[in-house]
């Protein structure tokens, strides 16, 4: 038996025919073939009204699936409506969830459901299986009406058929009553009863059941609950006065139905031998659950179009790019970030032209990534990916671009994927960087010599600038001329020198002036030893440079722990005198940074003081042309971050165009006329053989520069944190 009733389910599935009406192909796409896999009979689809009008009289489906935004004329709900009355074929919108004129329009239009794109297959599955049954018990209405109506003259003369009429009104579940000319029930069935919560007798014209007196007795009200039904409006009296009325609502609520019921009400009047009114008819069905589900359609259509605009406002403010596509390649997601990085806003080619039309490389820029190898490919099949780096290049992109991308699969209930998510950024700044950085660590043993010359030119320039410091201060040595004056006076008076200082006003004052002359001559040897002590330090500095450089080579050059923060004052100091001349105040932060490293001394701090002779002369870059805005800065932040040792070299100078970002650690590479082209090659070459990285930030020409570099924690082996 239940074999048998299997297979008749099977027959009635295969023989549905079913009529797609929808203009977006995206919504088109794939959808006869699920319909298909359903059991269901794709008989046409079509774009336009009236297509779809020229094949439901040609074809007459079992059911249409109208798109609510159908552009045209006749639209949605006017193809609905026509198709609806016409042909008598019930209707299920595809929308994507709209309001207003355009959804009170379909409601008039008594559709069977509603369906969200894009589709979901199990979702359309149900709202198809429920239209055709519901269509089904209206068609049995409609027979029962009228067999209704072809009764009823016979009732009068065969009152045994009334009983026949009566058993089988009883077995409907759609209300019937049936009056006559004077209201005087003639039907009245149990779901009558049911439905609208009293019984009539049938006795005639008792004062209960007077025309008059229905809508105050028993609470007849407008869709809204609280506006009661005019007596002459009511589809019974309609009926009673020969009108005919379709699908009208109507809420019922009474001392039998305290809570209140939605009916659906359509009024026929009972015609007589001569077609004259002799009295009317109505059939009611509760429809209160259909009503509450479309309340809670549409406070789920509202909810979702709700997370629909927030996740789309999140997608689109996103820097990151977004893609996601179905388990046929399908998109369903694509944010205008991935839109701008990738060159092109669709995946609509199919997945086997996603390499070619998209132009997918690996980082050499020439090996093309084959198709099944990609993210988003591999999402699809279930693997997921991470910080996978590619280079994409393509007629939208010409200049081209290296992204980093993540991909996961999109998972059905059992486990199963059923398409892919891709998120991907931008990563051309840092790879091209990191290029620049290979180049010239690759570069820089083929100038050693430069390098070596560079560095020894930056202390010479510190010790010239010091034995200059000390020419001006002996040539404008004023101590000389006084002393000068003091030996003159004692020259002058040397016959009578006792009675000179004892006596005359100038001579009593040889005496403050010698103690004072001997205190400015103390302070002046002091600023000299100073200077000649920094010049000291940067010929021992010169020595440090010429001894490093000769064990180039050597992989075991002496590394020792050195104290950070005298490592970094010590570079101030070698620039001390530049700084001053600039009126530059060099400001140091640290943070928890720790108290010694274990570094190359010499070629460490060799480094620091590239970065802020380079820091320096940027702000000088500016000085000429006004845009320093203020004093010229320099700041160093040292900190940890993660497993790295940080130190930031901060100014306000000129600046980094982007397009030089990858050049600027090349060897000869400079913006500044007389420039070596040296000084951050020589920083990169120390930085990248410690194992490290240095990166430069800029916000573009005038805005400054931060040269950051990154030394690994594990390979300068901290102990003590200061």
């Amino acid at each position: 038996m239940v074999a048998t009733e299997t297979r008749k389910e099977a027959t009635i599935l295969a023989s549905t025919r079913i009529l797609i009406v929808e203009d977006e192909r995206p919504a088109v796409d794939g959808l006869a073939e699920r319909l298909h896999r359903f059991g269901y009979t794709v008989c046409a689809v079509v774009t336009s009204g009236q297509q779809a009008l020229e094949k439901a009289a040609q074809l007459h489906p079992d059911l249409a699936l109208i798109g609510l935004e159908l552009a045209g004329t006749p639209d949605g709900p006017d193809v609905a409506d026509r198709i609806r009355k016409r042909f008598d074929i019930p209707v299920i919108y595809l929308t994507t969830g709209v309001v207003g004129d355009l959804l009170q329009r379909a409601r008039m239009t008594d559709p069977f459901g509603y369906v969200l794109k894009p589709v979901d297959a199990r979702q359309l599955h149900l709202n198809i299986e429920t239209a055709l049954g519901l269509h089904e018990k209206e068609r049995e209405c409609k027979e029962a009406e009228n067999k209704l109506k072809e009764t009823a003259d016979e009732l009068k003369e065969q009152s045994h058929l009334m009983r026949v009429m009566q058993t089988i009104f009883d077995s409907m579940s759609e209300g019937v009553i049936a009056v006559d000319a004077n209201g005087d029930r003639l039907i009245f069935n149990s779901s009558a009863e049911r439905i609208v919560g009293f019984k009539a007798e049938r006795k005639k014209t008792p004062a209960q059941w007077a025309p008059g007196q229905w809508t105050k007795k028993y609470g007849f009200y407008f869709p809204d609950q609280a506006t009661p039904i005019p007596t002459d409006k009511l589809a019974l009296v309609r009926a009673m006065r020969g009108e005919a009325t379709d699908e009208g609502e109507t809420f019922i609520r009474n001392q039998s139905k305290p809570e209140g019921a939605y009916i659906s009400v359509n009024g026929r009047p009972l015609l007589s031998d001569t077609g004259e009114s002799s009295g009317g008819v109505v059939v009611i069905r509760d429809i209160t659950k259909q009503k509450e589900t479309e309340k809670k359609l549409e406070e789920t259509i509202d909810e979702l179009r709700r997370q629909t605009r927030l996740f789309q406002t999140i997608f689109n403010s996103m820097s990151e790019g977004v893609v996601a596509v179905d388990e046929n390649g399908d998109e369903l997601l694509y944010n205008p970030s991935a839109e701008r990085l990738v060159g092109f806003r669709d995946v609509q080619d199919g997945t086997e032209q996603w390499t070619a039309r998209h132009g997918f490389y690996f980082p050499d820029q020439v090996t093309v990534v084959p198709t099944h190898e990609l993210a988003l490919a591999r999402a699809m099949r279930g693997e997921s990916t991470d910080e996978r780096e590619m280079f994409i290049r393509n007629q939208n992109k010409p200049e081209g671009a290296y992204i980093s991308v993540n991909g996961r699969p999109i998972l059905d209930d059992a486990g199963e994927p059923r398409g892919g998510v891709i998120v991907f950024r931008d990563i051309t700044e840092r790879a091209r960087a990191e290029e620049a950085l290979a180049q010239a660590f690759a570069q820089g043993r083929l100038e050693v010599v430069d390098t070596v010359l560079h560095n020894i030119g930056n202390a010479i320039n510190s010790v010239t600038i010091g034995i200059g410091t000390l020419r001006e201060r002996l040539m404008e040595n004023r101590l000389i001329h006084r002393f000068s004056s003091l030996a003159e006076a004692v020259e002058a008076h040397q016959e009578d020198w006792i009675a000179y200082l004892q006596h005359d006003p100038q001579g009593q004052q040889v005496r403050p002036f010698l103690l004072a002359l001997a205190d400015d001559f103390v302070r002046q040897n002091e600023r000299l030893l100073r200077t000649v002590e920094r010049v000291s330090r940067q010929v021992h500095h010169i020595v440090d440079i010429v001894g490093t450089q000769r064990n180039f080579d050597n992989t075991r050059v002496a590394r020792k722990d050195v104290n950070l923060r005298q490592a970094i004052s010590g570079a101030l100091r070698v620039l001390e005198e530049s700084f001053v001349g600039r009126g530059i105040r060099p400001r140091v932060n640290y943070g928890n940074v720790p108290a010694k490293i274990r570094i190359q001394e010499s070629q460490f701090h060799q480094m620091l003081v590239n970065l802020l002779k380079n820091a320096m002369e940027a702000t000088d870059e500016l000085r000429p042309s006004g845009r320093l805005g203020g004093r010229p800065r320099i700041e160093i932040r040292a900190y940890v971050r993660r497993e790295f040792l940080v130190l930031d070299v901060v100014d306000n100078g000129i600046g980094i165009a982007q397009k030089n970002i990858r050049a600027i650690f090349a060897a000869g590479y400079t913006t500044k006329p007389g420039g070596s082209g040296l000084g951050l090659h020589s920083a990169a070459n120390f930085v990248t053989g410690s194992g490290g990285k240095i990166q430069p930030l800029s916000a573009g020409v005038g805005q400054g520069a931060t040269m950051r570099v990154m030394l690994r924690l594990d390979a300068i082996s901290p102990t003590t944190h200061a």
